[in-house]
């Protein structure tokens, strides 16, 4: 491999946690690199500042000669071509590299995929048990939770007037279950005992590249307590009615080519549907509902940050479309008698400190600020107020990478179509601190009337 090119992974600062404890620590620049591969197909690296320098020159556009000359020019470390040679050859062993053989090794990956009869549960055995009788202790464990906080603060109390009467749509965490279960436990206590709903709508955050900007499931998701089934009927129709529309557009000068299944390899180990999954298969379960869901993962809106090129990302027709499609085949099926959907995004909130990118360590008043911004931002989610929600996004260009910006929007959008802007009620704010980093994330349960 004469002109080694790095695939798409990201090159960040890393403290690690003896260099955090030290007094002398704060303020200094690190002497590390973590190097991650997002899609998750190779181990992170923690490198040395040399090392990371020299990553950094293997573009695909250099040869390995003006890779070694450029890197001992610039570090006045010693380099051979040898020594360079094994070294790319490790990384391309590794899948760090774009390269002939990790296109083989994708394609193999892919090949696998599309023959399992079910979308497998990735999560399960590391995330959650493997066992169903072990998981299903888990959930109820957890749907306890808000019950237990609410007699621990507020014994006299009613418990099932904290909800709405009734909801149509939920924000939900995709944190950790340990992590997350008060979150979890109070939106889906509230989708137990305050929601008809057989028909789920799921938005997810996507956490790896996807080509397109949604993307549906070709496989039920199986889980430890049996398959939770995708409603194929549902699905086929809103990729017929979405061409439709799309094809009928007029002046537009470079059409997206548009695959609504194109990422679906995507859905393999994308964890923010899955944990949604487990627990409506536990409430079809347990409540002897035929809960079927549309899962469907939202690419991130990044690019409308920066570009500026639209107002609001549903003036781009792709998402548009697909949200107006959406609407409509849910209001035609519930005329229909043919099932009551609930919508429901995937999302977590802020994602701030070394582990995400912010090389400060996150303390007591980067937490303060960090809530300060969560409370605005959820403001608007509870008023089911898509343009306001996002207006608040672009105040500050994402800064605290709300890494959910995308399905939120796409959720409360959805609901502002369908006319049920009820307003939506905040049931549980938390931040989760990761100890050895100081990297904070933030979450929310927020159900919509």
């Amino acid at each position: 491999m004469d002109r080694p090119a790095m695939r798409n992974l990201t090159l960040s600062p890393y403290i690690s946690p003896e260099d955090m404890v030290k007094e002398d620590a704060a303020g200094k620049e690190p002497n590390k690199f973590l190097l991650e591969d997002p899609e998750g197909y190779a181990p992170p690296l923690v490198l040395p500042v040399p090392l990371a320098i020299l990553i950094s020159m293997m573009d695909g556009k250099r040869t390995l000669k003006e890779i070694m000359d450029e890197f001992t020019e610039q570090t006045h470390e010693p380099m051979s071509l040898s020594d360079l040679k094994e070294m790319v050859a490790y990384l391309d062993k590794l899948h760090y590299l774009d390269s002939p053989s990790f296109a083989n090794f994708l394609k193999n990956e892919m090949n696998a995929y599309a023959r399992e009869r079910y979308r497998p549960a990735a999560m399960a055995g590391g995330a959650y048990p493997k066992d169903g009788k072990e998981l299903r202790k888990m959930l109820a464990r957890i749907l306890e939770i808000p019950r237990k906080i609410t007699q621990a603060e507020e014994p006299e109390k009613e418990f099932d007037s904290i909800f709405p009467e009734s909801i149509c749509g939920a924000v939900s965490t995709h944190t950790e279950l340990e992590g997350g279960g008060a979150s979890y436990g109070w939106t889906f206590s509230a989708i137990a005992n305050h929601s008809a709903a057989d028909k789920f709508i799921l938005l997810g955050t996507s956490h790896n590249p996807m080509r397109e900007k949604f993307a549906f499931s070709s496989k039920s998701f199986d889980t430890p307590l049996g398959v939770l089934p995708v409603d194929f009927e549902f699905q086929k129709r809103a990729i017929k009615r979405f061409a439709e529309k799309y094809e009928a557009l007029e002046n537009i000068e470079s059409r997206e080519s548009v695959d609504l299944l194109g990422d679906d390899f995507v859905h393999r180990d994308e964890h923010s549907l899955e944990f949604q999954a487990i627990f409506l298969k536990y409430l079809a379960e347990t409540q002897k509902r035929d809960i079927r869901i549309v899962p469907i993962l939202v690419n991130t809106f990044v690019p409308f940050l920066a570009a500026r090129d639209v107002e609001y990302p549903d003036e781009n027709e792709v998402i548009r479309l697909f949200l107006e499609t959406l609407s409509e085949l849910i209001q035609e099926d519930e005329s229909a008698g043919k099932g009551c959907f609930f919508v429901m995004a995937s999302a977590d909130l802020a994602h701030v400190g070394p582990m995400y990118g912010t090389p400060a360590p996150v303390d007591g008043a980067t937490q303060d600020g960090i809530r300060e911004k969560d409370t605005e931002i959820l403001e608007s989610v509870q008023k089911t107020a898509s343009r306001d929600f996002w207006q608040k996004i672009l105040k500050n260009f994402n800064e605290n990478k709300i890494s959910g910006a995308a399905p939120i929007y796409c959720a409360i959008r959805l609901l502002e179509h369908l006319g049920r802007t009820g307003g939506g009620k905040l049931l549980s704010y938390e931040q989760a601190v990761d100890e050895e980093t100081k990297s904070c994330v933030s979450f929310a349960s927020v159900v919509f009337k």
